[in-house]
C-alpha cells in the first residue's frame, strides 16, 4: 500500500466504471475495490486526521445511505460520490439534507462510467486544497509560538481566532497582495497555500474587473466608496461566481494597516435576483405589448409601440414585424432599432428577409443563438449576435413573423417571451383585420338604407342629420328618405325598424323599397303604409314605425298630410312664433292585418318649420327615462327669434346637440332628425315665389 497517495475507494462499482476511473487516476492515487462490507476497514481512524480519502459507491449497493453514514464522511479527508439509479433515487433523496455537495456527491448511473472520474478529481482536489491549508495554518501557527517573523504567512494570530472559524471568507491584504485568509475564504477564492500568499487579489478576477475591484479596495473609508459591492469571476470548473466584497482598514498585531475584505458567495442571491428582475422585465413587456394591441387607434401605431417596448425592455438591437399583404407577399411593415444598429428597412431586406421567409414558410420559430459557455455573460462570446424569429398566426392564418437581431445570447426565458408576444402581436393583428372586414361589411348593408343626398325641392330647405348608436359596427335601425313621387308630390319618410344590426337592415331595405315602389303608383298615405304593413306580415318580421309626410305644392301655402305608424309626433315650428307637436296617431306596421292610419293634414307657410324625429330624442336612455314631445318643441322654439327663422340645417343640428348633451353617455339608441322649412310661396300652377328666407 502507498500512503503516500491518497486512496480511492471503489464500492461495489462495475467493471466499465472501474476500467474508466483506473485509466485515468491510477498515477495518481491508490486504487482499491472493495464491497459494502469491508470497506470500513479501510476508513478506520478519527474524522478530520485520517488519509485523504474518495469512496465511490457502486449502483448495486442495497443500502446506500446507511454505508454513505458509516463512513463518517468529514470534508478534511474523506468525500463519498455515490451513484443514483432509478431504484435507488428515492432513498438517496435525503442526502443533500444530510451532507454538503462538496462531501457526498450524487452521480446517475447511466452518467457513472463518463462521468464519475471527473468527479473524483474533482473530490481530491478539494482535499488536497483544505488538507494544504490545514496543515500551512498549523505551521504559520507554530512559527507564531515559537516568535519567528511572520509578516506574509497566515495564522490566526492575524486574524484572529473569531475571524478564523467565521462562516464568511475573510481576507487580509497588504496593499493588493493576500497575506491570509481563513477557512471560508479559501474555499471559496479556491486558495492554495503556498500559491496564492502574496498573490493580487485583483488576479482572481477577470480582467475587465480588475481596476473596479481595485478601486474599489483602495477606497475604503472615503465619502463615495461602497460599503458592499459584488464582482463576479469564473470557477476553476468554468461556472461562473459572484462575491460580495466589503473592505475595512484594519491595523495588524504589530500595529500596521492592513486591508481586511469579508467576502461572501452571492451566486445564488445575485442569480435569484437576476431572474427575478428577468421576470419582472418580460412581464412588463407582455403587459405593454397587451395594452398596445386592445387599444384603440391605426394598427401601425399599435404595432410600433410593441416593437419599441420589445426594444427598450429586451437590450435587442431591432425587432421587426412583417406582414402578408392580401396577395400573399411578405412586407417589412414595422421596425425599431436601437441607436447603434443600422437604420432603414434595406437593412432588413438584406440581412433578415430569407431568415424571415423560411419563417413563413415553415409556419415554425427559427432560432440562430450561439451557445453560452458562461449562462450569466451578456454579450455573445463568439461575437456574432443571435436572431430569433416567429410566425404570427392566429386561428390558424399566417400574418406575418415577429424578428429580433441582438449582440446579446437569448436565454430561454427570452425565447418564451418573445414567442409569447409574438402570439399577442397574431391576436391582436388578426382582430384588426376581422374589424376592418366587418366594419366595410357594415358600411356596405348601411349604404342602401338612407339615401345618398337629399333631393333639391323647389322652395323648401331640407336637412337631416343621423348618428347610429354606436360607430363602426353598428348597424342602426333608424332611417328616412325624401323623394319626389310619379304624382310630382314630394314625399318624407322617417322611420325605425325594431332591432338592430343585419336583420333590422333588413328590414329597413324592405320598407324603402316598398315605400318607393308603392309611392310611384299614387302618393297617398293610406296606399302606401298598406302596401309597408302587408309586406312585412309577409315576411312576418318585427314591427316598424314611420311617419309619413307628402307635399302638395299645388297649394298656397303648401299642404301636408302626414300619416303616423306608432312614430313620436312632428314638430310645427311657426314663422311667426311657438312650436307644437301635431296630433297624428296610427298602428304599427307589420302587427295588425288591416290597420288604419288617420291622416292629418297642415300648411306649411313661408317661414314654417316641420320637424321629424326618431325615439333616441325621447327615449335615448330607456323607457325609464323619458323626454316629452314638449320637451323637444321647446328646444326649437328657443333657437332663434321669430323674425329670423332658423334654416332646416341649423335646427336639425340643433336638436341633434341638445340631445347628445341631455343624455350623455346614458345614450342607448340612434338618433335621426329630418327638418324641412318652406322659403318659398307655391301658387296653384305650381310656381315659386323667392320671399328671400333662405
Amino acid at each position: 500500500m502507498n500512503h503516500g497517495l491518497p486512496l480511492l475507494l471503489l464500492v461495489d462499482v462495475p467493471l466499465g466504471t472501474v476500467n474508466a476511473v483506473t485509466s485515468e487516476l491510477a498515477a495518481t492515487t491508490e486504487i482499491i475495490q472493495s464491497t459494502a462490507e469491508d470497506v470500513l476497514a479501510y476508513t478506520g481512524g478519527t474524522p478530520g486526521q485520517r488519509r485523504p480519502t474518495v469512496v465511490v459507491v457502486g449502483e448495486t449497493v442495497t443500502a446506500p445511505v446507511g454505508v454513505v453514514h458509516s463512513l463518517r464522511p468529514h470534508p478534511a479527508d474523506l468525500t463519498v460520490a455515490v451513484t443514483v439509479t432509478p431504484a435507488t433515487e428515492n432513498k438517496l433523496a435525503a442526502l443533500p439534507i444530510l451532507f454538503s455537495d462538496d462531501v457526498v456527491r450524487r452521480v446517475r448511473g447511466g452518467e457513472a462510467t463518463q462521468r464519475m472520474p471527473r468527479v473524483i478529481s474533482e473530490l481530491l482536489q478539494q482535499l488536497t486544497r483544505r488538507r494544504a491549508h490545514a496543515v500551512a495554518q498549523a505551521t504559520a501557527q507554530q512559527r507564531l509560538s515559537t516568535g519567528a517573523s511572520i509578516d506574509r504567512q497566515m495564522g490566526e494570530r492575524l486574524l484572529g481566532q473569531f475571524l478564523s472559524q467565521a462562516p464568511i471568507g475573510v481576507l487580509m491584504l497588504d496593499g493588493d497582495a493576500v497575506v491570509a485568509w481563513n477557512r471560508r475564504a479559501a474555499d471559496v477564492l479556491e486558495l492554495i497555500e503556498p500559491e496564492a500568499l502574496h498573490r493580487p487579489v485583483t488576479d482572481l478576477f477577470p480582467e475587465d474587473q480588475r481596476t473596479v475591484l481595485h478601486r474599489h479596495l483602495t477606497a475604503s473609508g472615503q465619502r463615495d466608496a461602497e460599503p458592499d459591492a459584488v464582482f463576479e469571476r469564473v470557477r476553476g470548473d468554468g461556472t461562473s461566481q459572484a462575491l460580495s466584497m466589503a473592505v475595512r482598514q484594519v491595523l495588524d498585531t504589530e500595529g500596521r494597516s492592513r486591508t481586511l475584505v469579508l467576502t461572501e458567495d452571492v451566486t445564488d442571491r445575485l442569480h435569484a435576483q437576476r431572474r427575478l428582475a428577468e421576470r419582472t422585465v418580460h412581464a412588463l413587456l407582455t403587459a405593454e405589448v397587451a395594452a398596445a394591441m386592445t387599444a384603440s387607434g391605426p394598427l401601425d401605431k399599435r404595432l410600433h409601440k410593441c416593437v419599441r417596448a420589445a426594444t427598450d425592455r429586451l437590450g435587442a438591437d431591432r425587432v421587426c414585424i412583417w406582414t402578408l399583404n392580401t396577395r400573399g407577399e411578405l412586407v417589412h411593415a414595422i421596425c425599431a432599432e436601437d441607436d447603434a444598429a443600422p437604420s432603414g428597412t434595406s437593412f432588413c431586406q438584406t440581412t433578415q428577409r430569407d431568415l424571415v421567409e423560411r419563417i413563413v414558410a415553415s409556419r415554425s420559430p427559427h432560432l440562430d443563438i450561439p451557445p453560452r459557455n458562461d449562462p450569466h455573460a451578456s454579450p455573445s462570446p463568439s461575437g456574432r449576435g443571435s436572431f430569433a424569429g416567429f410566425p404570427l398566426i392566429s386561428g390558424g392564418e399566417l400574418l406575418g413573423a415577429l424578428s429580433v437581431t441582438t449582440r446579446l445570447a437569448l436565454p430561454g426565458s427570452v425565447l418564451a417571451t418573445l414567442e409569447n408576444i409574438a402570439d399577442q402581436i397574431a391576436v391582436g393583428t388578426q382582430q384588426d383585420r376581422l374589424l376592418n372586414r366587418l366594419t366595410e361589411t357594415t358600411r356596405a348593408l348601411e349604404r342602401p338604407l338612407l339615401p345618398p343626398r337629399l333631393p333639391d325641392l323647389p322652395g323648401f330647405d331640407l336637412a337631416a342629420r343621423y348618428t347610429p348608436f354606436s360607430q363602426g359596427l353598428h348597424i342602426g335601425g333608424d332611417f328616412y328618405d325624401a323623394f319626389t313621387a310619379s304624382d310630382d308630390r314630394h314625399v318624407l319618410v322617417l322611420g325605425d325598424v325594431c332591432g338592430k344590426g343585419p336583420d333590422a337592415a333588413a328590414i329597413t331595405g324592405l320598407v324603402r323599397h316598398t315605400l318607393w315602389a308603392a309611392a310611384q303608383h299614387t302618393s297617398d298615405p293610406t296606399h302606401v303604409l298598406n302596401l309597408i304593413n302587408s309586406a312585412l306580415r309577409r315576411q312576418n318580421t318585427p314591427f316598424c314605425t314611420l311617419v309619413y309626410v307628402v307635399i302638395d305644392t299645388a297649394h298656397a301655402p303648401a299642404r301636408l298630410r302626414i300619416a303616423s305608424a306608432g312614430h313620436p309626433p312632428p314638430l310645427l315650428r311657426r314663422a311667426d312664433g311657438g312650436t307644437a307637436p301635431l296630433e297624428t296617431r296610427g298602428p304599427l306596421l307589420g302587427v295588425l292585418d288591416t290597420p288604419r292610419h288617420p291622416v292629418t293634414e297642415v300648411e306649411l307657410r313661408v317661414g314654417d318649420t316641420l320637424v321629424l324625429y326618431t325615439d333616441g330624442f325621447t327615449e335615448g336612455a330607456g323607457a325609464a327615462d323619458q323626454r316629452t314631445p314638449e320637451d323637444l318643441a321647446a328646444v326649437v322654439d328657443a333657437l332663434s327669434p321669430t323674425d329670423e327663422p332658423a334654416s332646416a340645417g341649423n335646427t336639425a343640428t340643433a336638436l341633434m346637440d341638445d340631445a347628445h348633451r341631455w343624455w350623455g353617455e346614458r345614450l342607448r339608441d340612434d338618433l335621426a332628425v329630418l327638418t324641412l322649412t318652406a322659403t318659398a310661396i307655391h301658387g296653384p300652377s305650381g310656381e315659386d315665389t323667392d320671399t328671400g328666407i333662405a
